[in-house]
């Protein structure tokens, strides 16, 4: 374990610090957290940074804030709307104050609930069709990733009848300042480039920026709900402001050097299908196309697929010269 690691005890996560009264909660493969959080002492109060998928998850990260900090967890940021980063809010709704973005609130108001009654359907359903998929895989590496997969399902298995769509109480538009006794945070908001709206969480004391899912490191992002043009522009807006860590709503805390490679990855994609296109090649062909070498490693491999063929949708509709 790295000096600036620590177990959190907990099946779905660990905990890595990052400075004094900061800490990235790092999902575990097979855990039930599925996406990253942050934990933000403020000196007088603690700020959570995402909830992750399950409130089994949830109460882990719940416990491990008020171990560290020895303090109540009293405010809580959804980063967006997806479910893997808001569905533990329920174990904060008590204590806690939950923000968001305007359109954040308005997206789980209007989506949650049908999102909810999707998963209490067919979840087990999934689950027992990734499972024959599994056993009847041969190659390790779809096997590794079939079983991200099954851990998925599993965990809201598990979480289903107990959970609930809480939405948060409080929001904001655009941009906010979190003013505490030992550092501020400001909350900034990107439209469009992952989801409808995208809350980064920016230390600038520490020169720390929690990202949501406007950055994926070592994994396939999942472009279906954004515009990847709008998601280049906000990653190198996002660079500029000079931080030195970066923590991504999946995989690994990484750094400045890493939303680069997101934005090379986006623009690779995009030629990829610009290339079918032009070839007079049809959007079927895209579960034949080779992974590029430089993300050959990654996980998640079936998002590279899925946003292709997003990406030959959207570009396919561009009128050509």
């Amino acid at each position: 374990m790295k000096d600036n690691e620590r177990s959190s005890g907990s099946l779905h996560f660990r905990v890595e610090q990052l400075a004094d009264g900061v800490y990235a909660a790092i999902h575990k493969d097979g855990g039930g957290a599925i996406s990253n959080a942050g934990i933000v002492d403020l000196g007088n109060r603690i700020l959570v940074f995402d909830t992750f998928l399950t409130p089994q998850a949830a109460r882990d990260l719940k416990a491990a804030a008020e171990a560290l900090t020895m303090k109540p967890v009293v405010l809580v940021v959804n980063s967006h709307c997806h479910n893997d980063h808001i569905w533990g809010n329920q174990v904060f709704k008590v204590q806690a104050d939950i923000l968001s973005t305007v359109a954040t609130a308005e997206a789980i108001v209007s989506d949650g609930p049908g999102k909810y009654e999707w998963y209490r359907e067919n979840t087990p359903q999934q689950l027992v069709e990734l499972q024959a998929s599994y056993d009847a895989a041969g190659d390790p590496r779809e096997r590794s990733e079939l079983s991200l997969w099954i851990a998925y399902y599993q965990h809201l298995t598990a979480a289903i009848n107990e959970l609930e769509v809480v939405p948060p109480n409080k929001t904001f538009d655009s941009r906010t300042a979190i003013n505490g006794t030992a550092r501020t945070a400001e909350l900034i908001e990107y439209r469009k480039g992952h989801s409808s709206s995208d809350a980064i969480l920016y230390l600038p004391q520490d020169s720390i920026v929690f990202m949501g899912d406007l950055l994926f490191i070592d994994s396939h992002p999942y472009l279906g709900d954004g515009d990847p043009d709008t998601l280049i522009e906000n990653l190198r807006e996002i660079q500029r402001i000079g931080a030195k860590i970066f923590v991504p709503g999946h995989g690994p805390v990484g750094a400045a050097a890493d939303l680069p490679v997101l934005v090379e990855y986006v623009i690779a994609c995009q030629e990829i299908v610009r290339g079918m296109i032009r070839g007079g090649i049809g959007k079927d062909a895209v579960d034949a196309v080779d992974v590029p070498e430089r993300f050959a490693s990654w996980q998640q491999v079936g998002f590279f697929r899925s946003n292709l063929r997003f990406l030959y949708g959207r570009l396919s509709e561009i009128p050509r010269d």
